[in-house]
């Protein structure tokens, strides 16, 4: 699952994307006014990840309507596709999203 992604995904306010890294168990990514970092673990087609959205930037909405917020995300892997599904723990919030894989991470 290592690799370089894109990410849309579909919240409980609206639409979004964004572009992330999953690297030795660590999440790194982010959009024009978020920044999404965590740990994630995988088998041979399942993601389970925790994931902290931060904003850093004003002027795009939250699609969770929130400015800082943890996401526990679970997914399965089709070719180079995730489809994921992501809730705010303690919370009914949910989003949709779909990962798509753009490359491999270089050696």
């Amino acid at each position: 699952m290592e690799g370089f992604w894109t990410v849309q995904f579909h919240g409980v306010e609206g639409f979004g994307a964004g572009v992330i890294t999953l690297i030795g168990g660590q999440v790194f990514g982010g959009d024009s006014a978020f920044l999404y970092t965590g740990t994630y673990a995988s088998d041979q087609d399942h993601l389970n990840a925790n994931v902290h959205v931060s904003r850093y930037a004003q002027g795009m909405p939250s699609v969770m309507g929130r400015d800082q917020f943890d996401l526990t995300l679970t997914g399965k892997l089709s070719s180079n596709v995730i489809n994921a599904v992501g809730t705010i723990p303690g919370t009914p919030l949910q989003l949709q999203g779909t990962l798509t894989k753009r490359g491999d991470l270089p050696r």
